[in-house]
């Protein structure tokens, strides 16, 4: 097991790639936003020309790339939200082929809960229905803060939305 403390530039990504191709296990960090973004910062950190190999050999590779971001809760405190990519073959075809329409990384975990992925909204989703989170705090956090307004339809939003924000 290796375990890089953050994968800044491309050098780092690289050994981290290449002990990872060797069968060790690398865990790291990486400051994106989602797992997405997780996915394309390590890709744009090569040159254009190489981006396709690295894509490839990312897909190849990686087993998991988890995310997290750190709500407040209604209560007081604060609630780890997780946001969990799984390698499997729809994933590794969407990072190997790049995102396009219809064919996206959110969409794979979306319809991965089986695979034991989850996606940011849909856990603010969950925490809103549990009576963790407030609603404007979701909205806050959320990823498509419109999309996750539409979930919620069925439910009344809350006029008691007094909560102080750190990022």
């Amino acid at each position: 097991m290796i375990l890089v403390g953050e994968m800044r530039d491309r050098e780092t990504i690289e050994i981290a790639l290449k002990a990872a191709e060797t069968g060790h296990l690398v865990l790291s960090t990486l400051h994106t936003i989602d797992a997405a973004s997780t996915v394309e910062r390590i890709i744009g950190s090569f040159d254009s020309g190489d981006q396709q190999a690295i894509r490839n050999r990312f897909a190849a590779s990686f087993r998991y790339v988890i995310c997290q971001r750190l709500v407040p809760k209604r209560e007081g405190g604060r609630i780890a939200v997780l946001e969990i990519l799984k390698a499997t073959m729809r994933t590794r075809e969407y990072i190997e082929k790049g995102e396009s329409e219809g064919r996206s990384l959110i969409d794979a975990m979306r319809d991965g809960a089986l695979d034991g992925m989850q996606h940011f909204d849909g856990e603010l989703e969950r925490l809103i229905r549990e009576g963790t989170i407030t609603h404007q705090t979701a909205y806050l956090f959320a990823t498509n803060p419109g999309n996750l307004r539409v979930a919620l339809a069925d439910l009344p939003d809350e006029e008691d939305e007094s909560v102080v924000i750190t990022r």
